[in-house]
């Protein structure tokens, strides 16, 4: 677990064994943050783990699935500060026809991409509250825009990103009215290679991950809200 060190900024990245998420814990070590990589604890026997802990980063289990497991990672937490949570994990956007998908479908992604988010936001939201500037990076897509949807496909897909963008909005409304001072975002990472997309690309991992990086860091409470993408540009919903 984190050590308690004020000074220390300290960050949370949910979904951390592979792509995106192991990415980003590397490069936030390389900048001196103290990190902490979340596993689903299903896969805590993977080689991806492996990974992970090589990294140097403090390893817990959770999963978005099972409230259950995040309730007991963040007890783990009591007593810390946490400066920022990354919430990455996430589902394959396929099947891209309409005709493909099913209620299944459709449950799961929702589950996964827009009711964990909420989850571990609810739970380290008290942790959070103890840094001087708090911050919380949803990271959904571009396909949960529904301004933006010009070409369809990936139907459930689109539908559970498009609610995690709704809940992240959601929460930096209620805060404001709570006079909470976490600014919480959307980010689009960039189409880049990993497991969920196939390790199809269209943009490079080390050149979008660099820019979500200086993104993140350079985060005000101005941003409180938004939909962001990786190289700083800002999306519409």
């Amino acid at each position: 677990m984190p050590v308690k060190d004020i000074a220390t900024k300290k960050v949370l990245v949910v979904g951390a064994n592979r792509g995106i998420g192991l990415n980003l814990v590397e490069a936030f070590k390389k900048r001196s943050w103290e990190v902490t990589g979340s596993i689903r604890p299903q896969t805590k026997d993977d080689e991806s783990v492996n990974d992970l802990r090589a990294t140097g980063a403090n390893v817990i289990e959770m999963d978005f699935l099972h409230e259950a497991t995040i309730e007991e990672a963040a007890k783990k937490w009591d007593g810390y500060k946490l400066d920022l949570l990354v919430n990455v994990g996430g589902l394959p956007p396929n099947p891209k026809s309409w005709q493909e998908q099913t209620p299944e479908m459709f449950v799961e992604k929702f589950q996964v991409m827009a009711v964990g988010p909420y989850l571990t936001c609810k739970h380290f939201h008290k942790f959070l509250r103890r840094s001087d500037n708090p911050r919380i990076v949803n990271i959904t897509s571009a396909f949960g825009s529904v301004t933006d949807n010009t070409f369809g496909t990936c139907m459930a897909y689109r539908v559970a990103k498009a609610a995690a963008n709704q809940v992240t909005v959601t929460f930096a409304r209620e805060w404001e009215k709570e006079g909470t001072n976490v600014t919480i975002v959307c980010m689009e990472p960039g189409f880049v290679a990993t497991r969920l997309t196939g390790y199809d690309a269209e943009d490079d991992m080390e050149t979008c991950i660099a820019g979500m990086m200086n993104v993140i860091e350079s985060l005000t409470p101005e941003d409180n809200g938004r939909f962001i993408k990786w190289d700083g540009s800002k999306l519409t919903f």
